[in-house]
């Protein structure tokens, strides 16, 4: 008798193997996809996607502190520029090191930046003018960080010691410093040895960890050291201290709109004027910003030259 159940698996089982072999080819074929191919990822912003390009600023802040702690301090004057002047973007740049920062600016990369005195004074052969500076001037000077048991008292004990510093380029913490050892006897060249770290913390920490004999820092730098680590700034003291010179700046790039200038200029340079305002400058450790011009730092050109005739000219 013909059993037509026992005949009907066989093409029945055949179909699903048929299946299941497109099946197995679908996905490899997929998985090949996935392979040459990469599917594009979700990108997220805070920033309006009707924001004219032609209004998205970027502001750059020179290395005062890490990044992560930079934008802490300015992001939230980043976010009431963009409040006052509707229709606008300011995006925060930070840099990782003044050289960092330096080949960032020669290339004109920000409409806005807060540079150090050194290269404000550098910045308008870049193609920048300064508009304004942070206030206390008597603020902008170096500090020398030594542990409170160290036997150094005077310059000449630092004859075969280890200099810290942040980096060549740190006017108030590296520059002014060695000026300053040069004029008391120093011959920064050939009696020290100097050593650049990077930032203002890690040149503190030198001193605290005696990889260095005395490190070189400025106020604001120690001070934001003392309340973010008491611990250790508990063992550090203040040994000397550098004539003061002139404060940071805000420098505008030559092609941003005039109108724009002026207003970002009035903004920063009234925000003691409210509760909001002082608070934001609390933020970035100042108490206010002054209108500036480029004649504010021929200081610093003086200066300049002063170094480069009785340090500069050893290396």
């Amino acid at each position: 008798m013909f059993d037509l159940t026992k005949h009907s698996q066989a093409p029945l089982a055949m179909l699903r193997a048929h299946w299941l072999v497109l099946g197995l080819l679908a996905l490899a074929a997929l998985a090949g996809c996935s392979r040459e191919e990469t599917l594009p990822t979700p990108q997220y912003t805070s920033k309006s996607a009707l924001i004219d390009p032609a209004k998205h600023y970027i502001f750059a802040v020179h290395p005062l502190q890490n990044p992560q702690l930079l934008h802490q301090k300015f992001e939230p004057l980043m976010a009431y520029l963009e409040t006052q002047l509707p229709g606008t973007a300011f995006d925060l740049e930070t840099s990782n090191d003044y050289a960092d920062y330096e080949r960032k600016l020669r290339a004109g990369k920000s409409h806005f930046s807060l540079p150090n005195p050194y290269h404000a004074a550098l910045a308008s052969a870049w193609g920048y003018h300064v508009i304004a500076k942070m206030g206390n001037d008597e603020l902008f000077r170096g500090v020398f960080i030594v542990r409170k048991d160290s036997p150094i008292k005077i310059p000449a004990d630092l004859r075969g010691k280890v200099v810290a510093y942040p980096a060549p380029t740190a006017l108030a913490a590296a520059m002014m410093p060695q000026l300053y050892l040069q004029k008391n006897g120093i011959n920064v060249a050939t009696d020290i040895t100097n050593k650049y770290v990077g930032t203002h913390n890690s040149s503190i920490m030198n001193a605290y960890l005696r990889q260095s004999d005395i490190s070189a820092t400025w106020p604001v730098a120690w001070q934001a050291f003392e309340r973010s680590n008491p611990v250790e700034a508990a063992e550090l003291k203040v040994l000397w201290q550098t004539p003061a010179l002139i404060q940071n700046a805000i420098i505008a790039r030559n092609d941003v709109a005039p109108d724009v200038v002026a207003q970002v200029q009035r903004l920063l340079t009234t925000l003691q004027d409210s509760a909001q305002g002082q608070q934001l400058l609390k933020n970035i450790d100042t108490t206010r910003f002054d209108s500036a011009s480029d004649a504010d730092f021929k200081v610093v050109s003086d200066f300049l030259a002063e170094f480069n005739q009785l340090v500069k000219k050893q290396k």
